[in-house]
């Protein structure tokens, strides 16, 4: 991968893409909406000459409903009450149907919702409602986070919300706002969606904040490569990421998140879960142990030697598998494991086959 830069890199070189300037002239630069305030500056784009001073603006953007229909969401946004706003994936997605109108794009894996308060301390709202209906949203839309204590984010500034990023393509957000359901992004969220670039944001850089490209950030940037390349998106690349190396710690050894974003991988094809395995191969980060692995079978190894409770899809299909004779081999963990697979799973597969 690139060596490790303090600060995005190539920003303006891409500003002559078509798509991401329809885009960003389409937008409106945020300053206050629908009660929330955004600040537009972080806190180190006052600097003379400093290209971030444009890249990590907030711009609203309206979302026509073709636009939210070639997202693909599979649900409809008017489901989702005013105080409840949509991030991650989900959000993602919505600002590559902007950019990119002419790709047919998949469901998300899961949708990850936020709570926002200070659309809330603009209303009358009873707090005991709030928390049942946001509990019952994330079980219906992210039920393993939900599961796990990860339901959704409460979210108190927009605007810190927004600069606290992984990567620069997750600064988005979807809310409602006099009715309608809007965009927020970043410019530089636009730009990168556009040319299809994983890139760490500033807050990530940011040292002397104590924050680091660690082993989480770069298997998940080589996992949302791999997901691009799959969907045929050849041209996607990873910037600004620099791993293995002595400071940001060796993700070979770290089984536990490379088995997580193998799980990841997993919930969405076998496709993309061998695609991450080649991705893994060709960037030196295959798992200690693991170099001749196929996905499933690192898959196996890397839950038998770690506590990770494999997601319930994942589950699934190794049940199926393993009922329809695969030649897999199971040992105890994984056999414990999928006994614990609720029975109403092979139910409905079996239902979706009549």
């Amino acid at each position: 991968m690139e060596k490790l830069s303090l600060t995005p890199s190539d920003i303006e070189a891409k500003m002559h893409q078509p798509c991401a300037l329809q885009v960003l002239d389409s937008g409106e630069r945020c300053v206050e909406f629908g009660g929330i305030s955004c600040q537009l500056k972080y806190y180190d784009c006052e600097q003379p000459g400093n290209p971030e001073a444009r890249c990590n603006e907030i711009y609203e953007y309206e979302l026509p409903a073709d636009a939210i229909e070639r997202a693909n969401l599979g649900f409809g946004l008017d489901e989702l009450p005013s105080f409840i706003g949509v991030k991650g994936g989900a959000a993602r997605q919505v600002l590559e149907s902007l950019v990119h109108s002419d790709r047919q794009l998949p469901p998300p894996r899961d949708v990850d919702l936020v709570i926002l308060e200070e659309v809330i301390a603009n209303g009358d709202y009873d707090p005991d409602e709030i928390r049942a209906v946001a509990s019952d949203l994330s079980m219906r839309f992210s039920p393993r986070d939900a599961m796990n204590g990860y339901g959704a984010e409460s979210v108190q500034s927009t605007a810190e919300f927004m600069r606290r990023h992984d990567f620069t393509i997750n600064q988005v957000l979807i809310y409602k706002n006099n009715g309608a359901w809007r965009l927020l992004a970043s410019t530089q969220a636009v730009l990168d969606t556009a040319e299809h670039i994983i890139r760490p944001t500033v807050f990530e850089h940011d040292i002397d904040y104590g924050y680091r490209i660690g082993n989480k950030l770069a298997l998940k940037a080589v996992r949302l490569l791999s997901d691009m390349q799959v969907q045929g998106i050849d041209y996607a690349t990873i910037k600004s990421v620099q791993l293995p190396d002595d400071v940001y710690g060796d993700p070979r050894d770290n089984y536990f998140m490379q088995a997580l974003q193998l799980d990841k991988a997993l919930e969405v094809s076998d496709e993309l879960a061998e695609r991450y395995v080649e991705n893994l191969r060709f960037y030196g980060m295959i798992p200690y142990g693991c170099e001749d692995m196929s996905a499933i079978e690192m898959y196996y190894y890397l839950v038998n030697e770690t506590d990770f409770v494999p997601s319930d899809g994942v589950l699934e299909s190794l049940r199926i598998e393993r009922e329809n004779g695969g030649a897999a081999k199971f040992d105890d963990v994984v056999e414990r494991l999928l006994r614990q697979v609720p029975e109403r799973f092979s139910r409905d597969y079996y239902d979706a086959k009549k």
